[in-house]
């Protein structure tokens, strides 16, 4: 193994024994886990937002296919008769599937156009939801929602995931497997031809690769995992409401945007720092709530302006300005 492998592998590790630990770290303080469950489900969201972005694309309706992860697994054990994890995987098929069907229409237009399609198409879900009373409970909201069952775990007992602290702990494992899923995509075969297209659809199409129909995988595998940080909201959460200031209204689709053009789009770690540091500063502007998207956005500009490639090239920034001419360290 290479140096720098050697160097990521304990990253990676120290990264996992960090998380693990963070409980204890903290007290057990609920509202702490807590803000720690949302950065989870945000860098979730987030990473496969960037899924879409390998095609040079920009979805500004990305929290949609979470609404309908959110609901639909709430449904799938409230009215479907579903346990949790048939219901978390049925809620990713389902926001999938969503994407199979919009994504032939959508993905054949470019740039801004995608954009607001996908825009229109998340108002339009939380729409739906916020007034189909019969389904989702209309503007009361939808209640009641079903902690996951408790499970038996070797050593450790029967678990209950109506606590904070285990339920983070669940949080983290199906995390890690989607990460870890997202990051594999990305560096198989279907990664390296999603790069081919963002980098050239004409060449691509004339050596006999089907562009539209793998911008519409891509479309349905970055809506799959929205649709599983979706399902871990809604159950966490306990309710759902899909008025405009809920998580499912269009402010929280420009702040996924945010994380991830902050972060760095153009690495596979950009979306998590960026999510990370935003998501700690806004809990640290909560007080002054109405300056806080003030704070986010002058952020977003700074950073936008002095570290084009995002908070994950700093340290190479920085060693390059600590670099006299010719690469030779300032003295």
């Amino acid at each position: 193994m290479s140096k720098k492998g050697r160097r990521n592998g304990f990253a990676l590790g120290a990264a996992a024994v960090l998380a693990l630990l963070m409980p204890a770290i903290l007290a057990h303080n609920e509202y702490l886990i807590s803000v720690l469950i949302l950065i989870l489900l945000n860098v979730l969201m987030v990473s496969s937002l960037r899924t879409i972005a390998l095609l040079r694309e920009i979805s500004l309706g990305h929290v949609g296919f979470g609404l309908i992860g959110s609901y639909g697994s709430a449904l799938f054990m409230m009215k479907g008769g579903l346990s949790f994890w048939p219901a978390l995987l049925a809620s990713g098929l389902l926001s999938a599937a969503v994407a199979l069907a919009l994504g032939y229409p959508f993905l054949r237009v470019k740039g801004i156009y995608f954009s607001i399609l996908t825009l229109l198409t998340a108002e339009t879900f939380r729409l739906v939801a916020f007034y189909w009373r019969g389904l989702t409970g209309g503007t009361m909201g939808l209640v009641g929602i079903p902690a996951p069952g408790p499970i038996a775990l070797p050593v450790v007992g029967i678990v209950s995931f109506d606590e904070t602290g285990a339920y983070y702990y669940l949080t983290l494992v199906t995390f890690a497997v989607c990460m870890a899923a997202l990051y594999l995509t990305e560096r198989s075969h279907l990664g390296f031809t999603w790069r081919a297209i963002k980098n050239g659809e004409e060449i691509s199409q004339s050596v006999g690769i089907n562009v539209i129909g793998y911008k519409v995988v891509n479309f349905a595998i970055a809506s799959f995992f929205a649709g599983i940080a979706g399902s871990l909201f809604a159950h966490y959460q306990r309710s759902l409401s899909a008025d405009f200031t809920s998580r499912f209204g269009v402010v929280t689709s420009i702040y996924l945007v945010v994380y991830m053009v902050v972060g760095g789009q153009g690495s596979f770690l950009g979306p998590a720092i960026g999510t990370i540091v935003l998501t700690v500063i806004s809990e640290w502007a909560r007080p002054m709530k109405e300056y806080q998207p003030m704070i986010i956005g002058a952020i977003a500009i700074l950073v936008v302006l002095f570290m084009p490639g995002g908070l994950v090239g700093l340290s190479n920034l920085v060693k390059r300005k600590g670099r006299g001419p010719g690469g030779a360290r300032g003295t």
